[in-house]
């Protein structure tokens, strides 16, 4: 999410720039609403930053926030935002909480699914999938042809200058290895990976995984470590990237997902993807993954020995992940996304 929101802010600030915005939307005044403590930015040239107000988060959300943005638009990148407002759009991800519940701590939930139902009936809802799309109609009982696709995009990971010396810190310069990088949520299902994997036998691969946890939020447990098996804790981009180019695949066997945008990261450094067979990795990465049943260990291990034992395969995926990429850009998103806000505009005008 927080990906979803800096990337999009991004690109809306330059089409802000470029005058490329609907016409309703010509006069509107831009601003960027945060918490008195966060930190100063120039980063953006069209869309001003506030800083205002006591407390921080859901508080100040539904305080601060409200009194500020009253008789506005209202855009929320982060499935929240003030229930008394209704001039807003939100963006809901994914319905998480509801299909892996124990991949969250009890606080969280509560306020999420209560947030949810509140915003469903209060604001324009959009979401980043076909998939989280017809999820969020079953959970939350709303028209699904009425809440519009906003996806993820990754060309922001593809101009990133790797960084080799990451293969040094874990002596992995000139090893093979099949990477994956997610937190330890439940749903990310990385023990199965690691099972797959060491079941393989492959004295000469090891696999990296990149991730933490946030104890606060997701509940996980801890993994064994063995000899072949690597764990870095969170990278920056720039390692994970370089990771990405040597590794010989990526690895991504989550349970559930809203969109899916690490394999297409991954394809971005030219990796090729083994991704788990479900309904919204298939519409991120199309025809260019290895999939596998993510329940069936046999299913991954089949697909980990394509890489191991057939090199053109590889070849192949690297292919098709670059050509499945251009279906997707930040730029085309934030298009979608002030073609919802138009016609919120036109419907109650009013400054976005």
């Amino acid at each position: 999410m927080q990906r979803f929101a800096l990337e999009l802010t991004r690109a809306l600030d330059r089409r802000i720039g470029a005058g490329t915005v609907p016409e309703a939307l010509k006069d509107a005044r831009w601003r960027l609403l945060a918490p008195q403590g966060t930190p100063e930015t120039s980063e953006f040239r069209h869309i001003a930053l506030e800083r205002f107000g006591p407390f921080s988060g859901h508080l100040w959300e539904q305080t601060a926030l409200a009194r500020r943005a009253a008789g506005d638009i209202l855009v929320g990148f982060g499935g929240s935002g003030p229930l008394l407002h209704r001039r807003q759009l939100v963006v809901i991800h994914d319905v998480t909480i509801f299909r892996h519940p124990e991949a969250f701590s009890r606080a969280y939930r509560t306020t999420h699914k209560l947030l949810g139902f509140g915003l469903t009936r209060t604001a324009r809802i959009a979401t980043v999938s076909r998939f989280s799309r017809g999820e969020l109609g079953t959970i939350f009982g709303v028209a699904p042809e009425n809440i519009p696709v906003i996806h993820n995009a990754t060309d922001h990971f593809a101009a990133i200058a790797p960084d080799d010396a990451v293969l040094d810190t874990f002596n992995l310069r000139g090893k093979k290895f099949f990477l994956l990088v997610g937190t330890l949520k439940p749903n990310k299902n990385i023990a199965f990976a690691i099972r797959a994997f060491a079941a393989l036998g492959l004295s000469d691969w090891r696999f990296v995984i990149v991730g933490g946890i946030e104890p606060g939020v997701f509940r996980g447990g801890a993994l064994d470590a063995a000899e072949d098996l690597v764990f870095t804790g969170r990278l920056p981009d720039a390692q994970i990237a370089a990771l990405e180019r040597h590794a010989g695949a990526f690895v991504f066997p989550s349970l559930y997902e809203g969109f899916g945008i690490p394999p297409l990261e991954a394809m971005s450094q030219g990796c090729p993807v083994l991704a788990a067979d479900i309904p919204p990795v298939r519409e991120a990465c199309s025809d260019a993954a290895l999939y596998f049943d993510p329940r069936d260990q046999a299913g991954l291990m089949q697909a980990m020995r394509q890489i191991v034992e057939h090199p053109q395969q590889r070849a192949a995926l690297v292919a098709k992940g670059e050509a499945n990429l251009e279906r997707f850009s930040w730029d085309k998103s934030a298009q979608a996304l002030l073609a919802v806000v138009a016609d919120m505009a036109k419907r109650d005008s009013g400054s976005a």
